[in-house]
């Protein structure tokens, strides 16, 4: 029996969601459905990474023949009803937007409906749980209100003292009504996390992506690639569906600035966390990314291993193992370079979180009892 890092199940999934699918690769994927495939486990393994919807489209527009009709019934039902489950996460988007628009609240959309129509070119073929809408820090409190109109509730019980301490430790509130789930940022990360990426410069430059024929405001391309490689290090990239996501945005934008990328990156000190995307990328999907950029990866010795301890986390089966607080702390002590950026994620670590404040209720005076109980509640999970 193959380790799950060997197994022929992996470089099927990487051949069905790549956007680089070439004849000679669409030969090969041929030859492996046709053999010896695991396809329950090839399956859950698509599902962990929520890459179901995609793997689908590919197995069904170019080897379909060559799949057990069951296994390709299984992922048709499973794409059918992400489907239908979207249109209904994106009519809620716009009617949100247009609520919050006329609350004089202005809004950018992120990741969700938005990123699927702008990297995927289809709402069906991205699987997400919740619409991630993002609104300056001073209109927080009025889109809270629109969204306590709209029947949206706190996904955690939270009084305004704690709602106060979360809008200055974290960077996004997250909502609930029903299945309908609302992540309400201010911020694409804590401050203390990345630093690179400012709501300033957020608001600075922004694109319009259609969405149910409704045009809503969406991250520039190259502020999007950026956020995106901060939001799969925040989740140490366990799952291989943001790394698509890096691989078909180079992939079909073709006016990328990489060297104003990098540089900002660079002044920032989170080179190395901005790289790793297209570094993921180009090794899991061959995406091809320019010399300079391959240039610049291959001179920082340290993205090569930390690639392949990633790669090796993704492929190691088919449920996700939470990380251990070692492993996170590991992690995210490699990807930054310099001391003074390890040292604000580790003050990052000890703000409060939802949870933390949810877990006992505090008087403002005592507020700063949380910062004493945060190491405790991380050595205890």
């Amino acid at each position: 029996m193959p380790s799950p890092q060997e197994r022929t199940e992996n470089e099927v999934l990487l051949l069905c969601v790549s956007s680089e699918f070439a004849p000679q690769q669409q030969d090969r994927l041929r030859a492996l459905v046709t053999g010896n495939l695991d396809w329950d486990y090839f399956y859950n393994l698509a599902r962990r990474h929520s890459l179901v919807p995609l793997v689908f489209s590919q197995l069904n527009q170019s080897v379909k023949e060559s799949v057990p009709p069951a296994a390709l019934q299984r992922f048709r039902k499973a794409y059918q009803e992400n489907a239908a489950r979207n249109v209904i996460f994106a009519d809620e988007l716009t009617s949100l937007i247009k609520a919050l628009d006329e609350a004089e609240v202005e809004t950018i959309v992120f990741k969700g409906p938005a990123l699927a129509v702008a990297a995927y070119g289809d709402l069906a073929l991205r699987r997400f749980v919740d619409l991630d809408v993002m609104v300056r820090r001073a209109d927080v409190t009025r889109a809270i209100e629109v969204l306590s109109a709209r029947g949206y509730a706190f996904a955690r019980p939270l009084d305004p003292e704690q709602q106060a301490i979360l809008l200055r430790t974290q960077h996004n509130l997250q909502f609930t009504r029903g299945r309908l789930i609302v992540e309400l940022h201010w911020q694409v990360a804590a401050e203390l996390f990345a630093a690179s990426v400012t709501a300033e410069e957020l608001w600075k430059n922004l694109d319009t992506v259609l969405v149910n024929k409704t045009e809503v405001k969406t991250f520039a391309t190259e502020d999007l690639l950026f956020s995106l490689c901060v939001h799969g290090s925040r989740h140490l990239w366990q799952r291989l569906a943001w790394i698509c996501d890096i691989d078909r945005i180079i992939a079909t934008q073709t006016n990328i600035d990489w060297p104003r990328l990098i540089e900002r990156a660079r002044e920032a000190k989170a080179e190395r966390m901005f790289l790793l995307g297209p570094a993921l990328a180009a090794n899991l999907l061959g995406t091809p990314v320019p010399d300079t950029v391959a240039e610049t990866i291959t001179r920082d010795s340290k993205i090569d291993s930390i690639v392949t301890e990633i790669r090796a986390r993704i492929f190691d089966g088919t449920e996700q193992v939470p990380a251990g607080l070692g492993t996170i702390f590991r992690y995210n002590y490699r990807i930054r370079s310099d001391w003074r950026s390890r040292l604000r994620y580790c003050r990052h670590m000890l703000e409060p979180t939802d949870s933390d404040v949810e877990s006992i209720r505090l008087s403002r005076p005592l507020h700063f009892v949380y910062y004493l109980l945060r190491p405790f509640r991380l050595l205890k999970n």
